[in-house]
């Protein structure tokens, strides 16, 4: 009886240590998270950079000493749920500020703006001068042809450069890499480009230099089929299949036939293509000629690079649209047919 008293007097004391272990812990959180980081009322600029995630982002608040305890900066975090929206940029943060408002407004990607910094969105499929006209309309650049000039001629080192011919027009056609940039105005139009090459070239060291050894096409060869891929693709789960269609032509010798190599031979985006214009003289328009046209004819982004990296195994040679930015695809010439007088009808 003795010894039942005293065990239950023990698990009585350890409940109550816990207990008060518990309370003590929260409200040494509750403390921390709602009590501003310091007395002092000093500004803070906290960067954060593409590709970081929640984690990351709280171990960088460590180490700049934003925050100091990183345990309850994660509890908080995964308490609210928050760091799905977080976004690249700048955040002005203030020592007077908790931990709690820091890890909202950058966790929430409540981004500040530097009146020093253009934030500029290059999308999937731009080419060289669409880039620039971008550029120039931001206030980055003053002269459209200067930048395409420095694209021809500027000297950049890269790998990944010296597989371009160097009677190519336009040199850099594929390799500004499509994304969004935080350039500092006032910047050269020389690293303006250095930092798009430079995106593309961690793109071209992680995706492309494990997979090319295994390639029948060069680097340059698959930029200019991914870049076709992103011209013809509008759905993500049909660019591989796209990429072997245009593979399974190559293979059997016939002409790729791509709409979207005349449209860059013409120089311009027409929303119908005539026979006269799938007669342009021009080493871009394989409607005229065969294999792959002379470079790539837009930045491709990386799901094509994947994509003409990692062509589906399909035995298709046609595709036709169907007007809603997916196609039919066929290996047969009269189902061809077929499919492109139903879309006839369908637009009579």
């Amino acid at each position: 009886m003795y010894y039942k008293k005293r065990n239950y007097k023990i698990l009585y004391l350890l409940f109550i240590l816990i207990l008060g272990i518990i309370i003590v812990s929260y409200l040494s959180y509750k403390n921390y998270i709602y009590s501003p980081i310091s007395k002092e009322n000093k500004q803070i600029i906290f960067r954060v950079d593409r590709g970081e995630n929640r984690k990351t982002v709280i171990n960088k608040m460590l180490r700049n000493k934003i925050i100091k305890n990183q345990f309850f900066a994660n509890v908080y975090a995964k308490n609210k749920n928050i760091g799905k929206d977080l976004k690249q940029g700048i955040y002005i943060l203030n020592t007077s500020m908790t931990p709690s408002q820091i890890l909202d407004k950058v966790l929430n990607g409540r981004i500040d703006k530097d009146p020093d910094i253009v934030y500029v969105t290059i999308p999937e499929g731009f080419t060289v001068k669409e880039i620039a006209e971008r550029l120039n309309k931001e206030g980055l650049i003053n002269d459209i042809d200067s930048f395409i000039n420095e694209c021809q001629n500027g000297n950049f080192n890269y790998q990944f450069l010296k597989a371009i011919p160097k009677d190519r027009k336009s040199r850099l056609e594929g390799y500004l890499f499509p994304d969004t940039y935080e350039f500092k105005k006032g910047i050269s139009s020389h690293d303006i480009i250095d930092k798009m090459l430079s995106r593309f070239n961690d793109i071209y060291e992680s995706v492309i230099v494990p997979q090319i050894n295994s390639q029948s096409y060069s680097s340059d060869e698959i930029i200019i089929m991914a870049s076709i891929v992103e011209e013809e693709a509008k759905i993500d789960s049909e660019r591989p299949i796209i990429s072997k269609v245009f593979y399974n032509r190559l293979n059997k010798n016939m002409k790729l036939e791509s709409c979207a190599t005349v449209q860059y031979a013409l120089g311009t985006h027409k929303s119908t293509l005539y026979y006269k214009d799938l007669q342009v003289e021009s080493p871009y328009n394989t409607y005229k000629y065969s294999g792959l046209p002379k470079g790539p004819i837009c930045s491709p982004g990386k799901r094509s690079i994947e994509a003409a990296l990692k062509p589906a195994n399909a035995d298709y040679i046609y595709f036709v649209s169907k007007g809603d930015g997916s196609h039919y695809f066929t290996n047969n010439y009269n189902e061809f047919l077929k499919y492109k007088n139903m879309l006839k009808t369908t637009k009579n």
